[in-house]
């Protein structure tokens, strides 16, 4: 380094050098695999988030987005719930409706509309019927 310029430090390093040269590979080969490890790394971490991700910053509990997938599957054909994106017009507007955790339970259980058939009882049992009620009580009206 000449005089404590900076000049002086970027002439030794684009020197032909084997030194600056190894220091030129060493940092580009640096500055690549970080870019590789963040392309790679950081969908993977928010893949492994989104499933759990909900309405207005909400985190779901692994119950809840159970729940959501079930719905979605199943409930969304016939229920609107903005939470899954889901607009129909047979059974009623849970996002209005805003049902507690027991009233949707009840629901998957016994089924709706007088026995008419329009809900059947029982589409969903144990633990599934929990978690989609779970999740409807968490995210509806929001």
């Amino acid at each position: 380094m000449t005089n404590g310029e900076p000049k002086g430090l970027r002439k030794q390093f684009q020197a032909d050098t084997k030194l600056a040269t190894f220091a030129r590979r060493a940092l580009i080969t640096a500055v690549f695999a970080g870019a590789i490890a963040a392309a790679i790394v950081v969908p993977l971490d928010n893949a492994r988030d989104k499933p759990r991700a909900g309405p207005d910053g909400i985190t779901l509990t692994v119950a809840e987005a159970n729940g959501r997938a079930l719905f979605a599957k199943t409930c969304s054909t016939c229920h609107t719930l903005a939470a899954v994106q889901a607009v129909a017009r047979i059974g009623p507007d849970l996002d209005v409706l805003r049902p507690s955790e027991s009233v949707v339970l009840y629901a998957i259980n016994n089924g709706f509309a007088a026995g008419l058939g329009q809900m059947p009882a029982g589409l969903y049992s144990g633990q599934d019927a929990t978690d989609i009620a779970q999740f409807v009580a968490a995210v509806a009206g929001r």
